[in-house]
């Protein structure tokens, strides 16, 4: 009797040491490019992926100026790709992962009009924690864009993409499965119910190529996963991008408090987070770049040039693009710190400031200087490797939007707490995590 007493103290100490040590838990995050993804392309040189991802990066700068205020998405093909499984029978799908979005959605059977996936695509009727969301749900009459099918009383949402692709199907819930890569000695599975998500049954994407099952938000709305999650491991999440060049090796995308990932805050430097309609993006204020001892102050129309002003922080768009005069003014000192000879302007189409050659020693210190926090960043986090040894400066000048791109951000644990609402960085070799 007191043996049986004891195991179920010390069963009832496990599941509450459990429960209390909710930190949260990571996922792998595998770059497009990467040789460990299905859409990587081995007959693409350096230069050619570059291009792609320059004009990728155009692109969504162009499209989250235009549509800041619409329920339109950037794009559904992403750079970075996780797993998840989902239902009572559970099998790995590829999803793009986005901080430039906020609805969950995967492709669904019975598809009317679905494109071409790598695995399966899930089918409800095959899963017994499939549930509809009824039309007069708060989930249902608070979607942007929603609407609701009276025959059946179900809700339907529809995503539109900045190339005219679509996803149109049902909401529902559905229990979402992840592999918990926190502990990569003895990663488990972890299960998440009632995750309110798009399953599409009509899907159109302008794409001549297979593209990920779906898309996983991490914007701030309601629907996006985070906030989904968020009574379980905080409104919190974190990211540690592994450097163009080390693309064999995964990302890592973390939910909660990840004490494992980080072992300290010395040399976190942390700063204000802010939101815009429709709470999706999010945005950083830039008070100016100093690159060895010069400042370039961030110009405003407001004729408070040293109040800085916004520049968006996003995952999914490369390079980083600067107002007109702060990226000429950042050409101007490169050139004259660096002494090396810059190779001719047309060297390609759109980088304009590139070397032969160039070697980290040769690139000055720049610092980032948001609200609050000044971000020293690396000669990796500067300049790209576009191939053939030419190495060109990662910034390019905005007609619109600035965004501080994902090469700015590698090698950096980045912590967004949403309800603090503050983006804090830190050094990190994220190869070794």
């Amino acid at each position: 009797m007191k043996l049986h007493y004891f195991i179920l103290l010390y069963l009832a100490s496990l599941s509450h040491f459990a429960q209390s040590k909710n930190d949260g838990f990571s996922i792998e995050l595998i770059h497009r490019d990467s040789p460990k993804s299905p859409f990587y392309n081995p007959a693409l040189n350096q230069r050619q992926l570059m291009y792609n991802a320059l004009q990728h990066s155009i692109n969504r700068a162009s499209f989250l100026w235009s549509k800041l205020s619409t329920s339109i998405i950037p794009d559904i093909h992403g750079v970075y790709l996780t797993k998840i499984s989902i239902g009572t029978k559970p099998r790995a799908k590829l999803v793009a992962v986005d901080t430039g979005s906020d609805l969950i959605w995967i492709q669904c059977e019975p598809c009317v009009h679905c494109y071409e996936q790598r695995t399966p695509i899930f089918n409800p009727q095959n899963s017994s924690t499939y549930r509809p969301i009824t039309c007069n749900s708060t989930e249902c009459t608070s979607l942007p864009g929603g609407s609701c099918y009276t025959r059946r009383n179900t809700c339907l949402y529809s995503a539109r993409y900045n190339d005219e692709s679509y996803s149109y199907g049902d909401l529902a819930s559905e229990t979402f499965t992840f592999d918990d890569a926190t502990n990569t000695t003895h990663p488990i599975r972890l299960s998440m119910s009632n995750i309110t998500f798009g399953c599409g049954w009509m899907n159109d994407i302008t794409t001549l190529d297979t593209e990920p099952a779906g898309i996983i938000g991490l914007g701030a709305s309601p629907y996006s996963l985070v906030s989904q999650i968020k009574s379980k491991f905080g409104h919190k999440f974190s990211y540690c991008l592994v450097p163009f060049f080390q693309l064999n090796v995964s990302s890592r995308l973390s939910f909660g408090e990840n004490e494992a990932l980080i072992s300290s805050t010395k040399h976190m430097v942390t700063t204000p987070l802010f939101l815009k309609p429709p709470k999706v993006y999010y945005f950083l204020k830039l008070l100016g770049i100093t690159i060895r001892n010069t400042t370039i102050r961030f110009h405003n129309t407001s004729k408070k040039a040293h109040k800085g002003g916004k520049i968006a922080i996003d995952s999914g768009t490369t390079f980083t693009f600067l107002p007109t005069h702060m990226y000429s003014e950042m050409e101007r000192i490169m050139k004259r710190e660096i002494k090396l000879k810059p190779l001719r302007s047309n060297t390609t189409r759109f980088l304009r400031l590139c070397y032969q050659g160039l070697g980290v020693s040769d690139v000055p210190p720049v610092i980032f200087e948001f609200q609050n926090a000044k971000l020293e960043l690396e000669a990796l986090n500067s300049f790209v490797n576009i191939g053939n040894d030419v190495i060109c400066l990662a910034f390019a000048p905005a007609k619109h939007l600035p965004i501080f791109g994902n090469i700015a951000q590698t090698n950096f644990f980045v912590a967004y707490d949403l309800d603090k609402k503050t983006v804090s960085f830190k050094p990190q070799i994220c190869a070794k995590l």
